[in-house]
């Protein structure tokens, strides 16, 4: 199955270090888009599309899945929280209205489609005077906060009802956590999951690098890119199938072993290619359904004491996320949110 990396919060990817990446490390890329033949792709989006590596993901296939009631459902109790909690911390909902010709490739938390709601939201949206000012093109002015809410709820189902191995994809910690959020609860066993940090490890082809260079590359050395993204796959498939903190660090160590001399195979398949790159950071996150057990205390907080290998870190940590029913059941025993940190100038810290 083709692995997919959704980008959010936004429908046109930057042509960046990120969509480089994700192009390297993928096989698909997608963001969400109010319908099809849809006319404001960039040109890179549009060019990624015709080679069939970009892959738009449309609202329509969630709104008539067996979702799509438990996704509206959820939307009116989110917006109701909010709602409770504005009002009582006595604050004012402020509606911001944005630039009616602020069209082109729209951030999601300004601009709203209304093909991107049901009709069922629509009218609750439009009898809660949320949304207002529709013009020729069906974009409408929405309260900033209620686009969040809608936004990253919209993600996360299109993600949760998607049969393909999808994961998020996002280029900060803030947009990762606007979908899977910090668990309140640090003691709820069913909240914890791996942080897996591979920092200033991972090729980032540089901006002169064009996409057909890449494509090209994926193609004559495919061998060698999979056997890199193979062994950052097993790891986090080991984690998640680990009954143990013992196991997991097992994992830790058996990784750190053979990665040296993976990630040196790669690193000159790249250059023999006449690939220039940086070293940026991936963080993973991975589910661990063995719950015996507070893990924190044996694996670390947030993230463990740095592990070097040679110029290379590994961090590998527990975090607490909001993401057991958040999951697409093909992608379960694996990574399910990345975050791709561009780097230019040494080492990053995430």
């Amino acid at each position: 199955m083709a692995q997919t990396i959704l980008y959010y919060p936004t429908i046109d990817i930057q042509d960046g270090a990120w969509l480089r990446n994700a192009i390297l490390y993928w096989d698909e890329v997608s963001s969400i888009v109010p319908y099809e033949n849809y006319p404001d792709f960039s040109p890179e989006l549009l060019y990624l599309q015709e080679l069939g590596v970009y892959k738009a993901v449309y609202p329509r296939e969630l709104f008539f899945s067996e979702f799509a009631e438990d996704f509206c459902n959820s939307i009116v109790k989110r917006i109701s929280d909010y709602e409770l909690r504005t009002t009582n911390n006595g604050t004012q909902n402020s509606r911001v209205r944005m630039h009616k010709n602020k069209i082109y490739a729209p951030a999601l938390h300004e601009l709203l489609h209304y093909r991107k709601l049901p009709p069922q939201l629509l009218d609750y949206f439009g009898d809660r005077r949320y949304i207002h000012d529709y013009n020729t093109d069906g974009w409408m002015e929405i309260d900033s906060k209620i686009a969040q809410i809608y936004m990253r709820t919209l993600a996360e189902y299109s993600i949760k009802c998607s049969g393909k191995d999808i994961v998020l994809g996002t280029d900060t910690s803030t947009h990762s956590r606007e979908i899977y959020n910090n668990s309140r609860n640090r003691a709820d066993l069913q909240a914890q999951c791996c942080k897996i940090n591979i920092e200033n490890c991972l090729p980032q082809p540089s901006i002169d690098v064009s996409f057909e260079d890449i494509l090209e590359f994926k193609n004559r050395r495919k061998d060698e890119l999979n056997a890199f993204r193979t062994k950052i796959r097993e790891l986090e498939t080991n984690i998640y199938n680990a009954d143990s903190p013992e196991l997991i660090r097992h994992y830790e160590a058996q990784f750190i072993e053979g990665w040296q001399q993976c990630s040196q195979d790669f690193y000159k398949a790249l250059k023999d290619s006449r690939i220039t790159f940086f070293l940026s950071s991936l963080v993973s996150l991975v589910g661990i359904p063995f719950v015996g057990q507070q893990l924190s205390s044996h694996i670390g907080q947030d993230v463990t004491s740095a592990i070097q290998t040679g110029a290379q870190l590994l961090n590998i940590g527990i975090g607490y996320f909001d993401y057991k029913n958040k999951i697409s059941p093909a992608k379960s025993d694996g990574g399910f949110s990345y975050i791709i940190k561009a780097n230019k100038h040494g080492l990053i810290h995430i």
